[in-house]
């Protein structure tokens, strides 16, 4: 999979199960597909299989949902060699072009797509604190990518 030519589903910026249980549940409700993203530099933080722990989780709860997990690496080459080999669909890596270079053939091998940079994405920690509010948001960006800031 070449992450740039892929159609990823709206992404959705997690910090825990409960957070990917509330996307997938509205996802699914909605009838659209879910990307699941991980915090910024994530796997130097919670480490590799956090990410992937929580992605087995929600395609557990929620089997008939088109879900996709992407763990963001930041330029720890480590940690993206280690989460190519586990139960994501992409890593983000922002290190050295040499490491990339060699991340992309790895990732190209295992059937991974991988990202040098963090896509737009709706951030768990910018929903509103009314939960009403906090689920129209998270709906609309779910229903068009896109957040109208005049109501946040």
């Amino acid at each position: 999979m070449t992450a740039s030519d892929f159609a990823w589903p709206p992404m959705v910026t997690v910090y825990d199960l409960a957070q990917a249980r509330q996307a997938a549940t509205r996802a699914q409700a909605l009838g659209t597909g879910l990307t699941l993203l991980s915090a910024d530099s994530a796997a130097e933080q919670v480490g590799v299989g956090w990410m992937a722990s929580l992605g087995q989780a929600i395609r557990g709860e929620f089997p008939s949902l088109p879900l996709y997990v992407i763990l963001d690496c930041g330029a720890a080459g480590g940690r993206a060699m280690a989460a190519l080999r586990a139960e994501v669909d992409a890593i983000i890596f922002t290190g050295g072009e040499r490491s990339s270079l060699a991340l992309a053939d790895q990732a190209d091998d295992l059937g991974k797509g991988l990202l040098a940079e963090r896509p737009a994405s709706l951030d768990f920690l910018t929903l509103p604190a009314d939960p009403a509010r906090a689920e129209k948001t998270l709906s609309d960006w779910l229903l068009a990518g896109t957040i109208d800031s005049t109501e946040n």
